[in-house]
């Protein structure tokens, strides 16, 4: 499938500078071939971009004088995005039952549902238009599936679980396990019986993987727009605002509260019940312990400040030199009390 440049620069709603040439895929910088386009967003990476092969590159508009065909637009990365999807456009599935496909009493199926096999559709579930549900699933009683949304294979969802429209949902994730809870009767952990549900957003997206849990009452809640990354665990009753990012290996536990817009990068860790405020970051392996103002950025263990924490990084690197320093000090001393002792009227 051939494009002109000019094709897709309307396409992403871009300026061609440039011959218009044909263009037929699309590659990151470092693969970047003859008849291909490629991106960049990083000034320090024009001279790379110029000395590849790649055919055409998108730009940022800020940049003038590019001598090979390009793009100029406000946000490369996202029309890299977008023209990748161009040329690389999703498999349609085939709506229909397939035979081996186990589906309950009273479900609702919407048009253009897609249920492939040996997946299990449990009472009273109610999927909506153009969903696609993956061979090997697991759907549990009670469960509402919106518009165009995707269950790949081996998810389970638990009974009672709420999806909004466009939710993706891909293969080993694990939504509505029971919230870990428990009370002490004497030595025993008695189980606390979980009762409530997960509720996801419309435009949610979780990994491989990860697992959300139901919470004890009521909803653990997703927000519209949040992307959750492979192997995340989510405790139960905790409630994530919109639009967040939660990148793999990070751990909240329960009745936490998490802003809009926020972003938990890999390996964080965020005890029971803080609070998260909006338009934070959270540095990867932060360990959050403690409510988290909006708008912070937060690093080490337990999270403080990024900058009081670089300080006392900046600081920990020079123990080593800092404790040679006070044993020679600590010698000196020694000395200089010796030669005064030895220097006093007997």
């Amino acid at each position: 499938m051939l494009k002109s440049l000019e094709e897709l620069a309307h396409y992403v709603g871009g300026e061609r500078v440039g011959e218009n040439i044909l263009i037929e895929g699309a590659v990151g910088l470092s693969q970047a071939r003859s008849g291909y386009i490629t991106f960049c967003d990083d000034p320090a990476l024009l001279s790379k971009a110029v000395a590849t092969e790649a055919s055409a590159v998108i730009l940022s508009s800020e940049v003038n004088d590019f001598p090979i065909p390009h793009i100029r637009i406000s946000n490369p990365r996202l029309a890299f995005a977008r023209i990748l999807e161009l040329f690389h456009p999703k498999k349609v599935q085939r709506s229909g039952i397939h035979p081996s496909a186990s589906v309950g009493d009273d479900v609702v199926i919407g048009s253009e549902v897609s249920i492939g096999a040996h997946s299990f559709i449990g009472d009273r579930v109610r999927l909506g238009d153009r969903v696609i549900i993956y061979p090997l699933a697991y759907i549990d009683d009670d469960v509402s599936i919106g518009d165009d949304s995707i269950i790949y294979p081996h998810v389970s969802v638990m009974r009672g679980c709420q999806l909004g429209s466009r939710v993706i949902l891909h293969s080993g994730a694990v939504l509505g396990a029971d919230g870990f809870g428990f009370v002490k009767d004497g030595h025993s952990n008695v189980k606390i019986p979980q009762v409530g549900i997960v509720v996801l957003g419309d435009d949610v997206e979780i990994g491989a993987n990860t697992t959300i849990d139901r919470a004890t009452t009521g909803s653990t809640y997703v927000g519209k727009g949040t992307k959750i990354d492979n192997l995340i665990q989510i405790g139960h009753n905790t409630r994530i605002g919109e639009d967040c990012i939660i990148v793999s290996q990070s751990g909240l536990a329960g009745s936490i509260v998490v802003g809009d817009r926020v972003t938990i990068a890999a390996q964080a860790g965020v005890r029971d019940h803080v609070e998260i405020g909006s338009d934070c970051i959270i540095a990867g392996r932060a360990g959050v312990t403690k409510k988290v103002p909006p708008g912070s950025l937060v690093s080490g263990f337990p999270a403080k400040p990024h900058r009081q924490e670089l300080h006392i990084e900046a600081a920990v690197a020079k123990l080593p030199e800092l404790l040679v320093q006070i044993r020679d000090m600590e010698k000196r001393i020694a000395k200089l009390c010796q030669d005064s002792e030895s220097r006093s009227p007997q």
